[in-house]
């Protein structure tokens, strides 16, 4: 149906966009990811980050009014990484809107944890 609409591919919510921001798996299959010269910007709480633990070299900045102008701050190109990859794939967005080169960590800390099978550092 929505072909017949729009004369193009439907995608799903799974797939929308994915190609243009999210790294392929081959770009984090290890540790290696870890210094691919990109910040990983963390958006989780200070809950989930003591609960879940953290990545090194991670900046946190809270996904608020004050996310895009924090990021750009940084100067460099991101990773943004959330519990699941949702709420970072919204940041992301946003993120490039303001032409920040920016990826999304699609799957978020479980899936670098648990597929990737990167461990993160607790205190």
């Amino acid at each position: 149906m929505f072909k017949k609409l729009f004369g193009k591919k439907e995608e799903t919510a799974m797939t929308f966009g994915a190609e243009r921001l999210t790294p392929m798996r081959e770009d984090f299959p290890d540790e290696n990811f870890l210094n691919h010269g990109r910040i990983i910007v963390d958006i989780r709480d200070e809950e989930s980050i003591e609960d879940l633990g953290y990545y090194p070299n991670s900046v946190f900045i809270p996904f608020d009014d004050n996310f895009v102008d924090e990021v750009k701050k940084l100067n460099k190109p991101v990773y943004v990484l959330c519990e699941k990859g949702v709420d970072s794939y919204e940041a992301t967005l946003k993120l490039r809107e303001a032409g920040i080169d920016a990826q999304n960590l699609n799957g978020g800390l479980y899936y670098i944890r648990e597929v990737v099978n990167i461990k993160p550092i607790f205190n």
